[in-house]
C-alpha cells in the first residue's frame, strides 16, 4: 500500500465531508427561509462577488493561518494541545509591548523587533504545557485549556488596569500603533494587508522544517511511535517541549499580525476563536502546513458566505457556524478513515498474496 493511495484516501474522506456539511446546511435553509434560492446564492457566490469580500476572505484567513499551522506542528507529535487561543493572547500581548514601547526605531528594524518578541511569548509560555507532558505526561489537553484561561484573563487584567491608553474611554486597549509599523493594505480597492505573505512564506517554512529538516523528521518520528523513536535514540521528552513551542510561536505571530493588520492596537479579548478554529484549520488539513492555506482560505469563505447570506436574505449568519461544528464532526470522523485504509491494506495484502502463489505455482 503506497503512500498516494493513502493520500487519496484522505483527499476522498475531506471532500466527502466537506460536501456532507454543505449539504445538510442547504437542507436546514429549505426549511427556515422563504427564498432559499436566494440565501444559497448568497452563501456560495457572495464572498466572491467583489474585491471587497474577497479581501475579506484573505484578512479572516491570515491569522487562522499561523493558529492552523500550529496546530498541526504539535498534532503531527501526537501531542493534543488546545492551547493556540491562550497563546496567540500572550504573543500578540508582548508584540504590543514592543510595537507600543519601543521607541526611536527604523520600522526595518522595528518591525522585525516585534515579531521575534511575539515569537518568543507564545513559545515560553507553550513551554508550560510542553514541559508538564514530557516531565509528569500531564494531559495535554487539560493544561492547554486551563493555561488559555489564564492567558486571557491576565492579559485583560493588565489592559484594564495597567497598559490601558487613558483616552480609550470605557474600551480597554492599548495605545495606539505608529502608522509607521502597521502592515499596509494592497490598495484602498482591494484591502488585503500584508501579513498574507508572511503566513505563505511561514507555511512553506513549516512544511521545509516538517519534511527536509531532522527535527521535523524526529517531531514526526515521536508522533507516529514514541516508543521506537525513543528507542533510536531521540530525546522524545525534548521533541514534545520542541513541538509545544512551535506551536505557541506560531500562535503569536499570528496574533501580532492580526494586531499590527486588522487592529491597530492591542484591544481587551481581540481574538474571535481564532486559537480554537485553528484546530478544525488543522483537522481539515490533515496536519498538512500546505493544505493548511487552502484550509483556512475555505474555512474564512465560509465565515463570510454567512456574513452576505445574513445582509441579503433572511437567513442568520448562524447557519455557517452549524455548517463549521459539522465539518468537524465529520472530517473527525477517524474511524471511517481507519476503516477505509484497513480495507485498502487488507485488499494491497490479498493480491500480494495471490502474486507470491502464483509464482509458487510457476516455478
Amino acid at each position: 500500500m503506497n503512500n498516494k493511495r493513502f493520500l487519496y484516501l484522505d483527499l476522498i474522506g475531506i471532500l466527502g465531508a466537506v460536501f456532507l456539511a454543505i449539504i445538510c446546511g442547504f437542507i436546514i435553509i429549505f426549511f427556515v427561509s422563504d427564498d432559499p434560492m436566494n440565501a444559497i446564492s448568497a452563501f456560495l457566490l457572495g464572498p466572491i462577488s467583489n474585491p471587497f469580500n474577497i479581501s475579506t476572505i484573505i484578512n479572516k484567513a491570515t491569522p487562522l493561518i499561523f493558529t492552523g499551522l500550529a496546530l498541526a506542528v504539535v498534532f503531527q507529535t501526537n501531542v493534543f494541545s488546545m492551547g493556540a487561543e491562550g497563546q496567540l493572547y500572550v504573543g500578540g500581548f508582548v508584540g504590543a509591548l514592543a510595537a507600543t514601547y519601543i521607541q526611536g526605531l527604523s520600522p526595518l528594524i522595528h518591525i522585525p523587533i516585534i515579531f521575534l518578541c511575539a515569537v518568543a511569548g507564545g513559545a515560553m509560555f507553550g513551554f508550560i504545557p510542553g514541559y508538564l507532558k514530557a516531565k509528569w505526561n500531564a494531559n495535554e489537553v487539560v493544561t492547554t485549556l486551563m493555561l488559555n484561561y489564564v492567558a486571557i484573563i491576565m492579559t485583560s487584567y493588565l489592559i484594564n488596569n495597567v497598559f490601558k491608553d487613558p483616552k480609550s474611554g470605557g474600551f480597554a486597549r492599548m495605545q495606539y500603533f505608529s502608522k509607521d509599523i502597521l502592515l499596509g493594505k494592497l490598495s484602498d480597492s482591494f484591502p488585503v494587508h500584508y501579513g498574507i505573505f508572511l503566513a505563505i512564506i511561514t507555511v512553506i517554512f513549516i512544511y521545509f522544517l516538517l519534511y527536509k529538516t531532522r527535527l521535523g523528521y524526529e517531531l514526526r518520528l515521536v508522533g507516529k511511535n514514541n516508543e521506537f523513536a525513543r528507542y533510536g535514540g531521540i530525546k522524545t521528552t525534548r521533541i514534545i517541549v520542541y513541538s509545544v513551542m512551535i506551536s505557541g510561536a506560531l500562535a503569536g505571530l499570528g496574533g501580532i499580525v492580526e494586531l499590527l493588520g486588522i487592529h491597530g492596537a492591542y484591544k481587551d479579548n481581540f481574538s474571535v476563536n481564532l486559537g480554537f478554529d485553528g484546530i478544525i484549520i488543522a483537522l481539515l488539513a490533515r496536519n498538512n502546513p500546505l493544505a493548511v492555506l487552502l484550509s483556512a482560505l475555505f474555512y474564512a469563505y465560509l465565515q463570510v458566505g454567512g456574513q452576505v447570506m445574513q445582509a441579503e436574505s433572511d437567513v442568520s449568519r448562524e447557519l455557517a457556524v452549524i455548517i463549521q461544528v459539522l465539518l468537524v464532526i465529520f472530517v473527525s470522523a477517524q474511524a471511517v478513515f481507519n476503516y477505509l485504509k484497513q480495507r485498502a491494506i487488507l485488499k494491497s495484502g490479498k493480491i500480494n498474496v495471490k502474486e507470491k502463489a502464483v509464482k509458487t505455482d510457476v516455478v
